[in-house]
């Protein structure tokens, strides 16, 4: 996993991150992600989400978790899998079985 701040060091929160190209600060939250794979009925290539995420964020976006973690594409990708939220078979990704986000605290709303 390529993780490209540790939680040691101090993350940027935007007061609102769901469902809108990438935030003011440049950080994508993971959930975003989360909403391109089910915009596509729940699977696709990971090309396909590499180059949705591309599209919709700008090819250089730097992503992140509720825990201040950021990643790029893949790091994150492996970091949702590794939490369920995401699985993958061969070249492909599908949601996962464990939902989004599961009502930790943190400092940004969701609206689902």
């Amino acid at each position: 996993m390529i993780c490209i701040m540790s939680r040691g060091a101090v993350p940027r929160h935007t007061p609102r991150m769901h469902s809108h190209p990438a935030p003011v600060d440049g950080i994508v939250m993971g959930h975003e992600i989360l909403d391109l794979v089910a915009a596509r009925q729940g699977r696709c290539t990971l090309d396909q989400l590499k180059a949705d995420a591309a599209r919709v964020f700008g090819p250089g976006a730097i992503f992140g978790n509720c825990h201040g973690d950021r990643f790029d594409i893949d790091g994150l990708v492996e970091f949702l899998a590794s939490k369920g939220k995401l699985a993958r078979q061969g070249d492909d990704v599908m949601l996962g079985e464990v939902p989004g986000c599961g009502g930790h605290d943190h400092d940004h709303p969701h609206e689902h």
